[in-house]
Order: structure tokens, then C-alpha cells, then sequence
């Protein structure tokens, strides 16, 4: 998936301790983590839990976007 094997993705999740790379925290769906691509590129970038993942599709992995969000959440 996304040009990388399957002992790629288990180096990121060991690397990753088989926590996300955003919030650090072990997936809690059966799932498990996912693997974080860009779009525009299809180069990976990490593995994320469900709801990280879904936030940063959320927002189109715009970073102007996601720094507004923070903006607004910290007022």
C-alpha cells in the first residue's frame, strides 16, 4: 500500500512504539494505526490512530487550515 511493504509499515509501527505520531497514544478501534499519506504525493508519512487520521482528512491536510482551527480552539 502506498509503495512501502509490509516490513516497512511493521519498522513504523515498531519505531512508533504502536503509538500515533500525533497524539502518541495506542489505537483503541480493532483497525489499529493507519498509515498517513500525502495526497498530492502519496509519500508517507507516519502512522495515526482512527482520529487523527480522520482530523487531518478533516481539515484536507491543510496546514493554513489546521493552524486556524488551533487559533480558534486556543481563544
Amino acid at each position: 500500500m502506498y509503495g512501502i511493504e509490509p516490513e516497512e509499515y511493521l519498522m513504523m509501527h515498531e519505531d512508533q512504539q504502536g503509538m500515533c505520531a500525533i497524539c502518541g497514544e495506542k489505537p483503541n478501534t480493532k483497525r489499529g494505526l493507519h498509515l498517513d499519506h500525502c495526497h498530492d504525493t502519496g509519500i508517507v508519512r507516519g502512522l495515526l490512530c482512527h482520529g487523527c487520521n480522520t482530523g487531518l482528512g478533516s481539515f484536507q491536510d491543510d496546514p493554513e487550515r489546521l493552524s486556524k482551527a488551533i487559533d480558534y480552539l486556543r481563544k
